[in-house]
């Protein structure tokens, strides 16, 4: 028995997992729910907060590469903190893996977009994405970073669909035919908020 993996269980069992690839629907569908429910909605890169951790992190590790699991744990304490009295809605980049371990099957939903969704030109027609397109785009090279960056987009994507196969979790994907109401009525069920 691994007591602190139950320990983190408990802690979090009021929490509602939604993780997957980019332009899946995470963010939307985490509005819906808590708009619908009262949930606590919790986003974790948008938050300034947050931002700044994960910058510190990123800072004190540069030349030894980035240890992303400091910045898991910050975001699992922080969820542990608002799990205490709140049910929550996490839009948040935790592993798979990690989910399965500290999560129960009915409170994770992966939100998947298909590959040939998921590129820069999409991606950067988001509101909160303009930004970073008009930067890759203004570079002297953003051909190549916009290939580059396409690529990484696709196997990353293809990656989570595998994963999520293997892992044997649940999840809801994002086609060109999805609807706000179908994904958020599948998640319902899912959660067995209905």
């Amino acid at each position: 028995m691994n007591i602190a993996e139950n320990i983190l269980k408990h802690s979090l069992q009021n929490v509602y997992f939604l993780t997957g690839t980019a332009l899946a629907g995470k963010t939307t569908m985490a509005k819906e729910i808590a708009g619908k429910y009262g949930f606590t909605p919790f986003h974790d890169n948008h938050n300034q907060s947050h931002f700044k951790v994960w910058e510190s992190i990123r800072s004190k590790n540069i030349g030894s590469g980035v240890q992303p699991m400091e910045y898991v744990e910050y975001v699992i304490i922080e969820l542990v903190k608002l799990a205490q009295n709140n049910k929550v809605v996490a839009d948040a980049s935790i592993p798979f893996e990690l989910l399965k371990e500290i999560s129960e099957y009915n409170r994770i939903a992966c939100m998947l977009a298909l590959p040939e969704l998921v590129t820069c030109e999409n991606y950067g027609n988001r509101d909160d994405h303009r930004d970073w397109l008009e930067w890759i785009t203004s570079q002297e090279d953003a051909e190549q970073k916009l290939a580059r960056q396409n690529e990484w987009f696709r196997t990353q994507t293809e990656q989570a669909f595998k994963d999520v196969k293997r892992l044997k979790l649940f999840s809801v994907v994002r086609t060109p035919d999805s609807t706000v109401e179908n994904s958020l009525r599948l998640l319902e069920e899912h959660f067995h908020l209905l």
